[in-house]
C-alpha cells in the first residue's frame, strides 16, 4: 500500500478526491503545511481499529501495574527480593500470553 503526501492547500482544493481515495481505495494520506507533516487521513475502520489496540493497551497496562503492586506486597510479606518479585512477574504475563 501506497502513502501520499500533499500540502494542506493541496487537500482543501481536492478534499472530495483525497477522502474518496482514503475511503475506497484504503490509502493514507499525509497532510503536511510547508513540507512539516500534520496529521494522516486513513480509512474509518483502520481508525476503529486502532482505538481498539489503544484501549487494550491501556487496560494491559494497568493491568500489569496492578500485578506489580500486589508482587510487591507478596514480596513484602515473603522477603522476596525485587528480583525474584520481578521474576514471578514476568512468569504471570508470560501465561497470561498463551492463555
Amino acid at each position: 500500500m501506497s502513502t501520499t503526501t500533499i500540502q494542506s492547500t493541496d487537500l482543501r482544493r481536492r478534499v472530495r478526491e483525497i477522502l474518496d481515495r482514503v475511503r475506497i481505495e484504503k490509502e493514507p494520506v499525509i497532510v503536511q503545511t510547508y513540507d512539516t507533516p500534520q496529521a494522516v487521513l486513513i480509512p474509518y475502520d483502520e481508525f476503529e481499529a486502532y482505538e481498539a489496540w489503544r484501549a487494550r493497551r491501556v487496560e494491559r497496562a494497568a493491568w500489569l501495574s496492578e500485578l506489580r503492586t500486589i508482587a510487591e506486597e507478596v514480596s513484602a510479606r515473603a522477603d522476596l527480593s525485587v528480583a525474584e518479585a520481578d521474576a514471578l512477574i514476568e512468569e504471570a504475563v508470560q501465561e497470561s500470553r498463551t492463555s
